[in-house]
């Protein structure tokens, strides 16, 4: 209690407001992002705000997991663009709670949101309609990964499973 004595009621609750509506904000976004994935419509039109936000976040952070595991054979190279998305944010959240921070909520938020993001990537292998980089259905990474494990048809399975560990 002493700590608060001597601030003035806005330098008190300032912080907390911005904290809520920072929360508010990710929840919000998670909710749509749920919304979006839950339900596999690959040509809708997404809102431009959270269209752009995963093009320039996931997009750089998935083909930068290509190029990290390009040397470890064709499996891992191809695994390496979902496993980088999920694993990036997965290690900032863990860095965040052994240092005591106050962020750890946004990046396990991320981890959630990139998870779906990967399903409606894995359920897209049996249809490949959704836009690729560069525009060659040839390589469509899930598609790809489940042909090679005989796995197509358990795709919107996987899809499912993956969808449902980023909500929890």
């Amino acid at each position: 209690m002493k700590e608060h004595q001597g601030l003035d009621p806005v330098e008190r609750w300032l912080p907390l407001l911005f904290k809520l509506m920072v929360y508010g904000v990710l929840m919000y976004f998670f909710y749509a992002a749920a919304s979006l994935f839950i339900e596999y419509r690959p040509l809708q039109h997404w809102p431009v705000l959270f269209n752009t936000f995963r093009m320039f976040t996931f997009l750089p952070i998935h083909e930068a997991g290509h190029f990290s595991f390009r040397f470890f054979g064709r499996t891992l190279f191809i695994l390496g663009g979902s496993f980088w998305q999920v694993m990036i944010p997965f290690l900032w959240f863990i860095v965040a709670l052994h240092q005591g921070s106050e962020v750890w909520p946004f990046p396990l938020f991320w981890v959630g949101e990139n998870l779906m993001d990967v399903s409606l990537y894995i359920r897209d292998a049996q249809f490949m309609a959704l836009p690729l980089l560069g525009g060659d259905s040839s390589g469509h990474d899930w598609k790809n990964l489940l042909t090679q494990w005989n796995c197509v048809e358990d795709a919107a399975t996987i899809a499912d499973l993956t969808y449902y560990a980023g909500i929890v």
